[in-house]
This record gives structure tokens, sequence and C-alpha cells, in this order.
């Protein structure tokens, strides 16, 4: 028995103009397995959805909301379309920023988190040295010993931290 894919033709018109790729008739049924996967599938607000497939975030608008319906009962909604990414509106950018799934990508492609949400990929540039100069009119008796060791351990910690 050949199953049928959830997609309308529009939605696959939709994607390859909004997303740059044509889903095979594999590609659609990997897709529409994914969409009933609660792991790669973010509910959001009026029937649409966001879906991470094939390494990528997709927006897509259904017939029916989706609520992790087992494979069999996939059949029973229809993909409407696929909206570009900037199409999310507000609420369904609140609910991507408060959702673990989305988090756990490394994916902001809703462009939704702020730079501290974000893990860094790139290593940070290099750091130029910083040098500390103390006056020349200290003497040893105005600042102990090992307040100066303490300062210079202190700093060189510092140091070889940043770099």
């Amino acid at each position: 028995m050949r199953r049928r894919t959830p997609f309308a033709h529009h939605a696959l018109e939709r994607v390859c103009e909004r997303y740059g790729i044509r889903l095979t008739k594999r590609q659609q049924q990997a897709f529409g397995r994914t969409l009933s996967n609660p792991k790669f599938t973010i509910p959001l607000t009026r029937n649409r959805v966001a879906c991470y497939f094939g390494g990528r975030w997709y927006l897509l608008a259904c017939n029916a909301p989706i609520r992790a319906l087992p494979p069999h009962i996939m059949t029973s909604y229809t993909v409407q379309t696929f909206l570009r990414l900037e199409d999310a509106s507000d609420d369904d950018k609140r609910i991507l920023r408060n959702d673990e799934r989305y988090l756990k990508t490394n994916n902001d492609a809703f462009h939704v988190l702020s730079a501290s949400h974000l893990k860094s990929t790139e290593p940070l540039p290099p750091r130029n040295k910083i040098t500390v100069e103390l006056p020349d009119d200290l003497t040893d008796d105005e600042l102990p010993r090992d307040e100066i060791q303490s300062a210079e351990s202190m700093l060189n910690t510092y140091c070889d931290e940043k770099q």
C-alpha cells in the first residue's frame, strides 16, 4: 500500500519557491513522518507549525492543528502551504523562544533569540596583550610584597583566560 503524502500541490510549489528545494515523493513521505514526531514539530498559532527537517526549519500552515499525530492518522490533515520564516507572527516567535526543542537545534532560523541564547561556534578573535603599568613613584613600603604578588598572579590568570 502506497502512502499518500500530506502536502497539497500548492504547498509543494511554495516549498520550491520559498525554500529553494523540490521534495521528491520519498522526501515528502519522510517529511510527513517528521511532522508527526513531536521532537521535530512545534505547534504554533492558527494551525501553523514549525518543523525541523533535513537540518533546517520550515514554517507550514495546515488545515488542522498538528498535535503529535500518530503516523496512521497523518493523512487526516493537509499541509496547505509553506510560509516564509519571516512570516512567523509575534506569538509564534514567543512560542519558539520558549521551546526547548527549538533551543536545542542551535539554529535560530526564525531570529527570535538574543545573542546570549545562541552557542557561539566561531572562535573568538585573538586579543592583544594587556599591559598594566604601575606608577614609578610607588615603593615597596607603599605596596606590600604579598599584595604585589597577589595582583600579579590575578593579572596573569586573567590574561591567560582571555587568550
